[in-house]
């Protein structure tokens, strides 16, 4: 049981910084309209509050050309200099737009495009639809194969408790059988076994988030840590999560313990 429940937590802990991970991901989903040298304040203010009010975006940032410089310089050192070698600042300001984390986003990086592609001020766009649709097509493998997962997980506790009740019960048949001559009732006959699924369920999940915790920080914290991808995002279980697996044992336990003797002579 606590290995069923162990393998169950890995899940909820890679699923839970996978979740982390595409939310940051999912604030990487831009489009940056470039606008024109020159361009008049009131143009780009309109623009950007036309921009503000869409449905589909989250925020807008505005980068001047000196801004553009600056990030050039921190992300390309060995460049440093060519701005000046080049005579002017070869960026021009833009406005950067984040959407929305939805079903969406796709389509409507398309319509924003479209709508404001061509609008007064906006010298060019640029965007990653590509990269977009795989964040979106990730997600939603992601959700399946984790749907999968645990419901294959939850079954295989059901499964483990269910027969560990039952042979349990079988071994004190002849006890059951003393009960029902001296007119126990059914409740007081199983009660006993599903109480005792439900504290196995319960030691199963503590023992299993025990095992977490000493797997995450001797071994897969160190591990995690030096990945470019997750860095030191990575996290434990919060503690709501913990006792999810600890109640869910407990629930597991019950529900096994009542489908083991439904099948035992009581």
């Amino acid at each position: 049981m606590a290995i069923s429940l162990f393998v169950f937590g890995v899940f909820l802990v890679v699923a839970s910084n996978l979740s982390s991970v595409v939310s940051e991901w999912s604030r990487k989903i831009q489009v940056t309209f470039f606008l024109e040298d020159g361009l008049a304040s009131h143009i780009r203010a309109s623009l950007e509050n036309r921009l503000r009010d869409d449905r589909a975006v989250d925020s807008i940032e505005y980068v001047t050309r000196e801004q553009a410089v600056q990030r050039f310089r921190s992300m390309f050192r060995d460049l440093s200099g060519l701005p000046e070698d080049l005579g002017e600042s070869p960026f021009p300001a833009s406005l950067e737009v984040t959407l929305r984390l939805s079903r969406e986003a796709p389509q409507e990086v398309e319509r924003l495009v479209r709508d404001y592609g061509n609008a007064p001020g906006v010298e060019e766009v640029q965007y990653d639809l590509l990269w977009v649709q795989r964040l979106f097509t990730a997600i939603r493998l992601m959700r399946w194969v984790g749907g999968l997962l645990g419901g294959v997980l939850v079954l295989a506790s059901v499964f483990t408790i269910s027969n560990v009740v039952r042979l349990t019960a079988y071994s004190r048949q002849d006890e059951i059988d003393i009960m029902r001559l001296v007119g126990a009732t059914q409740s007081y006959i199983k009660g006993p076994f599903v109480v005792e699924g439900m504290v196995q369920g319960g030691l199963g999940g503590a023992l299993a988030v025990a095992l977490l915790w000493l797997s995450f920080h001797y071994l897969a914290r160190d591990l995690l840590a030096s990945s470019h991808v997750l860095g030191h995002a990575v996290v434990f279980l919060p503690y709501g999560l913990s006792l999810v697996i600890i109640g869910g044992g407990m629930g597991v336990g019950i529900i096994g313990g009542y489908l083991s003797l439904r099948r035992v002579s009581a």
